[in-house]
């Protein structure tokens, strides 16, 4: 375990946020991240490391993460926390009603599939 800085954490989160955005074909997505001193979830009820904010209809998406529950993680932690909270970025539409819109979110899904597969 390590005691990162709150500049040490911002380095490894901005590198596995390239790294995702890639890999899950959002290019055209701008997402920006907050380091927070902690964070609860969208209920309030407990802490949590980091929360996603996504607005498809803008491809926007706003992502925070919790100094205090993610100084000391290991970078593989680090990286699984970003990818979760990136693939929120990616089915966020999911929540909207209609065929529609599964079908455009299994069609994205279905590009990640693929590059995973080569």
């Amino acid at each position: 375990m390590t005691d990162r800085t709150i500049p040490q954490l911002k380095a490894v989160l901005k590198k596995y946020l390239k790294k995702w955005k890639n890999n899950l074909y959002l290019g055209m997505w701008q997402i920006d991240f907050n380091i927070r001193e902690y964070l609860k979830n969208e209920q309030g009820e407990f802490e949590t490391a980091a929360t996603c904010d996504a607005n498809w209809q803008y491809f926007y998406a706003s992502l925070n993460f919790s100094y205090a529950k993610m100084r000391e993680l290991a970078d593989i932690e680090i990286e699984k926390i970003v990818l979760h909270e990136m693939l929120h970025v990616v089915v966020n539409e999911m929540r909207e009603d209609g065929i529609d819109h599964e079908e455009r979110v299994v069609s994205h899904l279905t590009m990640i599939c693929e590059w995973m597969d080569k």
